[in-house]
């Protein structure tokens, strides 16, 4: 008995040391740190293997770059930071070989400083992209982490394989892209196409046009502003419509098996049956076509 209590005492001290050499080579260090001049309206560019990826603004001429990682990560990975004839790139790259990259452990976050009004072209493997207050063009691309963008103003394309996209108050044309998450897209003011294959999409904008796809999800739109055309599908979900009441637009609202109900009180029915509803909202105005294959389509005048 006490050669077995023996055997489990060493067995949860051994287990305890594995875990505390697995937490201290997990922890973040800062690994490289640069600050580069730079002017407002060139363009940051990153290049990186899983890292997740955080950018802000402040009111300096510079960039300020701080790549924290691993141990694995700092033994083994190639970062830089380089100024460019346009700006400033920023990498972190795995070495190429299939046995370095077979299995996991490397963590990575890389923090940028930047003017207000600054391009970004980011690209990371896996990570997550966080861009709060800046102005510019962006181009941002995930493999599979969440991208989310706040207080922001510029054209704005943003692409993840299976992440959550949220976007809080921005002004520019917009097209976000999941090939499996949740799209949120609150306080838009411009145009916006968004796609996802699985997941919900909720929006709040105004003054532009709409178009929102899933493959099984719901749709949520609150518009505000004068129609510039919105059009939304699902193959399985519900979509809901919340307009002013002053909205003008050309309706047509059509479910394979669920229901239609529109509470919009200044409209004037052309054809309604199970199922499809073609209307004029205050006379009529620019397309609104909302189609789902299983679900119900609900119509609120605010």
């Amino acid at each position: 008995m006490n050669y077995r209590i023996i055997q489990r005492i060493a067995l949860i001290i051994l287990l305890m040391c594995i875990g505390f050499t697995t937490h201290f080579a997990n922890e973040l260090k800062l690994i490289r740190e640069k600050s580069i001049s730079v002017n407002p309206g060139e363009m940051l560019s990153v290049e990186a293997s899983g890292a997740d990826i955080k950018i802000n603004s402040w009111t300096k001429n510079e960039a300020y770059v701080k790549i924290f990682g691993n141990r694995k990560a700092e033994d083994k990975m190639k970062f830089s930071i380089e100024k460019t004839s346009i700006g400033i790139k920023v990498t972190a790259k795995k070495e190429s070989s299939w046995f370095f990259n077979w299995g996991s452990g490397y963590s990575v976050r890389i923090e940028i400083m930047l003017p207000n009004y600054f391009d970004t072209n980011i690209e990371t493997s896996g990570g997550d992209i966080y861009i709060q207050n800046i102005n510019g063009r962006f181009k941002l691309e995930t493999s599979g982490g969440d991208i989310e963008l706040k207080n922001t103003e510029g054209d704005l394309r943003v692409g993840t394989s299976g992440g959550d996209i949220k976007v809080d108050s921005h002004e520019g044309k917009t097209n976000v892209s999941t090939s499996g998450g949740d799209i949120i897209v609150k306080n838009l003011n411009g145009d916006l196409k968004s796609s996802t294959s699985g997941g919900d999409i909720q929006i709040s904008l105004q003054n532009g046009s709409i178009l929102a796809k899933t493959s099984g999800g719901d749709i949520s739109i609150d518009y505000d502003g004068a129609n510039k055309g919105i059009k939304a599908s699902t193959s399985g979900g519900d979509i809901k419509l919340r307009l002013p009441s002053n909205f003008t637009a050309s309706v047509e609202l059509e479910t394979t098996g669920g229901s239609i109900d529109s509470k919009f009180k200044n409209s004037s029915t052309q054809k309604v049956k199970r199922g499809l509803l073609i209307a004029d909202f205050n006379g009529g105005g620019a397309r609104v076509d909302c189609s789902t294959s299983g679900g119900d389509i609900d119509v609120i005048e605010k």
